[in-house]
């Protein structure tokens, strides 16, 4: 039998609320004219993780999104 993943297990409204989110991640991204690179290497992950947030892959974890999030910030 194989084992069940987050993926498989998300609601309808849960999938459409990860969606919204990703979308404002890479909205806000691209208003402050920052690259994919930037943003990862400001979050300290990899291009391809930032990639998979802002298409809302649900096998993310809440803290790259923190991250990500947190990347945004003015740098001092």
């Amino acid at each position: 039998m194989c084992k069940s993943t987050m993926a498989t297990r998300l609601t309808r409204r849960l999938e459409e609320n990860m969606k919204i989110v990703s979308e404002q991640i890479k909205l806000a991204r691209l208003r402050r004219d920052l690259s994919r690179t930037q943003i990862a290497e400001r979050a300290m992950y990899s291009e391809l993780t930032e990639a998979k947030v802002e298409k809302g892959i649900p096998t993310v974890a809440i803290e790259i999104y923190l991250c990500i999030l947190y990347a945004f910030l003015p740098i001092a």
